[in-house]
């Protein structure tokens, strides 16, 4: 097996546990759980420093990605904290609407 599938194995068991983890605990707050995977996979990612270039450059992509998802929910935290407009909760219920009206 090449570096890159124990990688993708490794992220994906890492992240999985994680996921368990926080369900055994009834955790339900989403910015919590997409904290804690953002930090194991960056962590991880700095980990396989020795990646050739190309494949270095396409993970510091998706570290962006993750990067303007934790923004976000930061964010959301400060509009909470400062003008008491729960963000994530009204997001929750849009998404919950949506998906009632589909079924």
């Amino acid at each position: 097996m090449k570096i890159y599938d124990y990688y993708i194995i490794i992220l994906a068991s890492l992240l999985l546990a994680t996921v368990v983890i926080l369900a055994a605990l009834d955790e339900t707050r989403l910015d919590f759980c997409f904290s804690i995977c953002f930090i194991e996979t960056l962590i991880l990612n700095e980990l396989c420093i020795y990646f050739n270039p190309e494949t270095k450059r396409r993970l510091n992509i998706v570290n962006y990605i993750l990067f303007v998802g934790f923004l976000f929910i930061a964010l959301a935290k400060v509009v909470e904290i400062l003008w008491g407009i729960s963000v994530m909760e009204t997001l929750r219920t849009t998404i919950e609407l949506k998906i009632t009206g589909m079924l």
